[in-house]
């Protein structure tokens, strides 16, 4: 395939590429990119490898990456050029801009869902859809207040897993609470309260959802009445809390054993 090369930091292509860096410019192109080997072999992989609009590579040290994609078209930069486009300090010099996918992701309402409530840390969200595409079988919900899954930062955490994951980012997370429960879910607020009980005390299955709050705030006193029961995670009392990444790895190890279980 033929490739175009670019070498003025002045190109209009390149001008336009800087300002994915930004969520508002994803939004407004419905564009975003992903950098390094693996996560563009996770795209071209992956259902997003129709929505690959150009593959960026500086040229050199590249040759194992698998450059070619039907629709895709191919552009060399110089690494001038890369540097300037780039969000990684050691970069491999290689990045894939993809179209977000147009379909709204629906909820398959068979398997577990991990419910991200204002969780705004990008290594956060990026860690926890990664966990839940190691350890467990969930669909996930974000409120569109959380993390963009689209942000550099938070594909460097998921490490290639928002390519695998089905992942809804909700407008009316009071809704999405709603429709689950119609489909026969336990919802279980995760925090801190009198009224929460342990996990350990908790049966889990395959119609369970948990929702987690924001790091600093937790959840939403609106969105935990909501939900059927609160659950903690017992720890020594020298300690308040967990970072929401570890607690949700924890309780959806704790899922995944008792789903398993009852097979």
């Amino acid at each position: 395939m033929e490739q175009k090369f670019i070498s003025s930091a002045k190109n209009s292509f390149i001008t336009e590429i800087c300002k994915l860096k930004q969520k508002k410019y994803r939004n407004q192109t419905g564009l975003f990119y992903v950098e390094g080997i693996k996560l563009l072999q996770e795209a071209l992989n992956s259902k997003y490898s129709e929505n690959i609009k150009y593959i960026i590579h500086v040229g050199d040290g590249v040759s194992d990456v698998p450059l070619k994609s039907d629709d895709a078209e191919i552009v060399k930069v110089t690494e001038e050029i890369y540097k300037k486009i780039s969000d990684e300090e050691a970069f491999q010099g290689v990045m894939c801009v993809i179209e977000k996918p147009a379909d709204e992701v629906k909820l398959t309402y068979k398997k577990p869902v991990i419910i991200l409530s204002s969780v705004r840390d990008p290594g956060n969200v990026g860690t926890i859809i990664r966990t839940a595409n190691a350890i467990g079988d969930a669909d996930i919900i974000l409120s569109d207040d959380c993390a963009d899954i689209y942000s550099s930062k938070t594909q460097r955490a998921a490490m290639g897993a928002i390519f695998r994951q089905n992942i809804r980012i909700s407008e009316n997370i009071i809704k999405d609470i709603a429709n689950l429960k119609k489909n026969g879910y336990n919802i279980f607020a995760a925090c801190l309260n009198k009224e929460s009980r342990s996990i350990n005390e908790v049966c889990f299955n395959n119609k369970t959802a948990v929702i987690f709050g924001n790091e600093g705030n937790g959840l939403n006193d609106d969105i935990a009445d909501l939900c059927d029961e609160k659950i903690i995670i017992p720890i020594n009392q020298n300690n308040d809390s967990l970072n929401v990444s570890v607690a949700a790895g924890i309780i959806m190890w704790e899922i995944t054993k008792k789903v398993k279980r009852k097979k």
